[in-house]
């Protein structure tokens, strides 16, 4: 049964990852509306970090770092849900949250360090498209709590869905104008993180077209050899 499970994660583990994480990013308004069920999707987040813990390359990272910083995120997060005083429990939760994500996207980049071009692979990078909007939704609600006049709309702390919102559009440099920053920090901030985007997607193309080449030149050498 555990061989079956490890060979099940070895070829399927990332697309369970990419759709777990999309479904909770779907839903993360939900959890905004009803924190019990935040509480709950909380542990659903906490299986998934420890399902790709398993899928990780640098063990020492995950156990040291990613695993801790999970099991922290988690009590703040199940403390929000069910604790009548939040705003302690929203900066810890948002916090810890941030330097969660840098921590798996540091696991993550490990993964990408590939010559073949598979569905796991792409599965992968696409999780960490979506981490880096994560992590800069997490920053922006630190700022929008401690820099005044952030954005061009107040957004409540209750509300991290709206930052979630903002920070894929702005990853995707689509940027429709509904939430708008003031503060010259957080244009910055914005700036940059449409540049990661840009150039995360960049790096990611490259990468998937070196890998395939080696590939189609054998392909081809075999072909020549062939005839």
């Amino acid at each position: 049964m555990h061989k079956r499970l490890d060979a099940f994660l070895l070829q399927r583990g990332s697309l369970v990852l990419m759709w777990l994480l999309i479904a909770e990013t779907v839903a993360s308004p939900v959890a905004d509306r009803y924190p019990h069920i935040g509480a709950a999707m909380a542990l659903i987040i906490m299986l998934s970090v420890l399902l790709g813990a398993r899928l990780s390359v640098s063990r020492k990272l995950v156990i040291r770092v990613v695993l801790p910083l999970s099991g922290l995120w988690f009590l703040a997060r199940l403390a929000e849900g069910l604790s009548n005083e939040q705003d302690i429990y929203n900066l810890v939760s948002h916090s810890v949250g941030l330097l969660l994500s840098c921590a798996v996207l540091w696991a993550l980049f490990d993964r990408l360090h590939t010559s073949q071009v598979t569905s796991s692979v792409i599965a992968e990078a696409f999780i960490s498209y979506l981490v880096i909007a994560v992590a800069f939704s997490q920053l922006y609600w630190i700022l929008n709590e401690l820099v005044v006049d952030s954005f061009n709309q107040r957004v409540t702390a209750a509300h991290s869905a709206e930052f979630l919102y903002f920070s894929m559009i702005t990853l995707t440099s689509i940027g429709y104008g509904g939430i708008v920053p003031l503060n010259p920090f957080v244009r910055l901030i914005a700036a940059l993180e449409s540049m990661t985007g840009i150039f995360f997607v960049a790096i990611v193309v490259a990468r998937l077209v070196s890998a395939y080449r080696p590939l189609r030149e054998r392909a081809d050498t075999a072909i020549q050899e062939g005839s």
